[in-house]
């Protein structure tokens, strides 16, 4: 049975506790499902709730696509993660990577969103596929486009495509990276006027890993969002491709120096051009 109901001064004091606590409790934001992959990375989300944006929209099977954001500056900065569900290597640790560009410099410099995982779906079924089949890096309304099961009946067929290509719209990047995962890794690749860009990520990486390089000449499949973004609108833009199954830690420190430094170089050239 449920004790006795408190009267009198004693009432009184529990009462506000209780207000207190159930406005708590009222305010919390749920924590997305399981499904969406959290069990990967065990290490609990580091940004503040502030850098959390609403989300984006929804992948075919309803999860949503999360944005985040910090820093002010005049650079903007578009961050993608698990476009390819079956390459986690940089999803695993993206609040590590997160972390790292939370400094002074990085938020004087720039402006930086992230979609940390942009095909949860994918992700879930350990698939480079959504869950309609489509490649989400063959679905850009490039001029190379051509349908195709794997590509998607016409560009932007899929929600996930067009959730990031409505934030490519709104904010107008400077720079997008693109982070994927390869037996070929590490590596960088340009596309667009990214040259110098992607050369201080490959710098700086390769000052911590030494494997780390720059592939300026990397194939540009039809549909990607290296060809739309980079080779068709002029957005510097990097393909970020980390060593299959490397190490977590050293992958991040080299990786965590690369992006600061092409922010960095990136915020110059943009400094320089106006």
């Amino acid at each position: 049975a449920w004790p006795s109901r408190p009267t009198g001064m004693l009432h009184a004091m529990l009462r506000t506790p209780l207000v207190v606590v159930i406005a708590s409790l009222a305010g919390c934001v749920s924590k997305p499902s399981l499904r969406v992959g959290e069990t990967i990375d065990p290490t609990p989300p580091i940004s503040s709730s502030r850098s959390r944006q609403p989300a984006l929209g929804e992948s075919v099977l309803g999860a949503p696509l999360e944005h985040r954001s910090l820093g002010r500056g005049r650079l903007g900065v578009l961050l993608i993660g698990l476009i390819h569900g079956s390459e986690p290597e940089g999803y695993a640790r993206f609040d590590t990577l997160w972390a790292g560009l939370n400094t002074p410099e990085i938020r004087r410099l720039a402006t930086v969103h992230a979609v940390p995982t942009m095909n949860p779906d994918g992700h879930a079924g350990q698939s480079r596929y959504n869950a309609r089949g489509v490649d989400l890096n063959r679905n850009w309304p490039a001029s190379n486009f051509s349908p195709s099961v794997r590509r998607g009946s016409t560009p932007l067929s899929e929600p996930e495509t067009r959730a990031v290509h409505g934030l490519i719209e709104k904010i107008g990047p400077d720079l997008i990276i693109v982070f994927h995962s390869s037996h070929n890794g590490p590596f960088v690749d340009p596309d667009g006027p990214a040259l110098a860009v992607a050369a201080a990520f490959a710098d700086a990486a390769s000052a911590i890993d030494p494997r780390w390089r720059l592939v300026p000449d990397y194939a540009n499949p039809a549909g990607s969002l290296g060809t739309y973004a980079g080779l068709d609108r002029g957005i510097p833009t990097l393909t970020v491709e980390f060593d299959r199954n490397g190490d977590p830690a050293e992958v991040m420190e080299a990786a965590r120096a690369g992006l600061s430094a092409a922010i960095v170089r990136a915020s110059g050239e943009r400094a320089a051009s106006m």
